[in-house]
């Protein structure tokens, strides 16, 4: 490949990731038009996206097997393609069992197909001292496309005469958009096939995971993850706790809910990455003082007055949780070599990890949703087991439990350096008599 067509091939293929996973994490920016959109309760719509979190956790340990078997470039214009089938599905309003059956289809086009294909399509682009810039680049025009393909999305939604008619075309729009970068990929991306053959194995076995079951950190990291990936899951439901509760108004929600999922992704994880590499020097050290920002802003969400004369107070301790958990978000599987977990092992811990860390996506949709009930619904559906406080509470215990497992980690790490650095004890030799 020439240099232009490396960079062509680079560059459509992060966009790619900005664009596959639209419609599956919509309820990031439109939460309650979604569900009205697609006829549904909020419970309901909070229990399909659990089914879908369930599906693609599932999915993510098939990834490498399908990317060890199959072209990249294949796959990625395969889930390409299947995605937009599922969101021009969604577009028709096919019911409760056609809206399960298309986020299914979601799932394991964006998990079990794309996104390991994904990874090795990238790597292929570079050799091995280009790797972290290609993948750094990769999150950078990642978000730099969510954010302005978010923003397309939140005009559509504001010139609709009814928000969710407006979802529903910006659901349409991204399924033809998925069949547009298809084609992008299968007639632009190159790729460079003795790079592929050594980027080695994706798939996981059952020995790598035996074996990273048994190592320490596969849980302390996982565990990890998962607490902060608490915090990431709830965030749409700040809409509506904005504009219900803080008289927020409507109009701006989708463009906080682009600003929210979007653009502190690309602000703040570059930025914990700085403060990890020149600060802290140690990644759980740099993640324990976001677990505490994040039980503060819990905290302070449970005594402030749910009353529109705070509603920029609430917006800005959104925003302050939003900037400490995409900093984490930017970092947390550095732990994985700042650890020096070795090389053979990594695939495996990482594979189980992974599967412990977003199993958030599994059951806390409907959790919540059952928490925060659905004030805009006809009848109103009432909060039930304390609504909101519950949340708060509930994300103040991951946070106090993230500052353990964070703290652990330096420890354990500590004693593992101490001893490496120790002299060996000299061996006593009885004397003879």
């Amino acid at each position: 490949m020439t240099r232009s067509q490396r960079w062509v091939s680079f560059l459509i293929l992060s966009m790619t990731c900005g664009i596959i996973y639209q419609v599956a994490y919509i309820r990031f920016v439109f939460l309650g038009p979604t569900a009205q959109a697609l006829a549904l309760s909020s419970q309901d719509y909070a229990n399909i996206v659990s089914v879908f979190g369930v599906v693609a956790m599932v999915m993510y340990f098939f990834g490498g097997w399908f990317a060890d078997k199959f072209r990249p470039k294949a796959l990625v214009v395969t889930a390409l393609v299947g995605t937009g089938l599922a969101d021009l599905y969604l577009g028709t309003v096919p019911g409760y069992w056609g809206i399960l059956a298309a986020h299914v289809l979601m799932a394991v086009m964006g998990m079990g197909l794309y996104w390991a294909a994904l990874v090795k399509a990238i790597g292929m682009l570079g050799d091995s001292s280009e790797q972290g810039r290609l993948f750094g680049f990769l999150e950078g025009v990642r978000g730099v496309t969510s954010t302005i393909v978010g923003f397309v999305g939140t005009a559509v939604v504001a010139a609709s005469v009814a928000e969710a008619a407006g979802v529903l075309w910006l659901i349409r729009i991204y399924g033809i958009l998925c069949f547009v970068y298809a084609a992008l990929v299968w007639l632009f991306v190159r790729g460079d096939e003795k790079r592929l053959a050594h980027l080695g194995s994706s798939t996981l076995t059952l020995r790598q995971l035996g074996r990273a079951a048994r190592n320490k950190y596969t849980w302390l990291i996982g565990g990890t993850v998962m607490l902060m990936y608490c915090f990431y899951t709830t965030l749409g439901y700040f809409s509506p706790l904005l504009e219900h509760q803080y008289g927020m108004a409507a109009a701006l929600i989708g463009v906080i809910g682009v600003v929210r999922t979007y653009v502190f992704q690309f602000v703040a994880g570059p930025a914990g990455g700085v403060v990890v590499d020149k600060v802290t020097r140690s990644t759980p050290r740099f993640l324990r003082w976001m677990f505490a920002g994040c039980a503060a802003v819990a905290l302070v969400f449970l005594v402030l007055p749910r009353d529109s004369a705070f509603t920029w107070v609430a917006l800005g301790l959104m925003f302050a949780l939003c900037l400490l958990v995409f900093a984490s978000r930017g970092v947390y599987w550095a732990q994985v070599g700042e650890v020096e977990v070795p090389e053979g092992e990594r695939g495996g811990v990482i594979g189980l990890a992974s599967g412990l860390a977003y199993l958030p996506d599994a059951f806390l949709p409907t959790v919540c949703a059952w928490w925060i009930g659905d004030p805009a619904a006809t009848p109103a559906v009432p909060e039930h087991g304390g609504g909101y406080t519950t949340l708060f509470l509930f994300l103040l215990a991951m946070a106090v439990l993230g500052l353990w497992l964070t703290t652990l980690t330096v420890r354990v790490r500590r004693r593992e350096l101490a001893a490496a650095a120790a002299p060996d004890t000299p061996r006593v030799v009885p004397a003879t008599a």
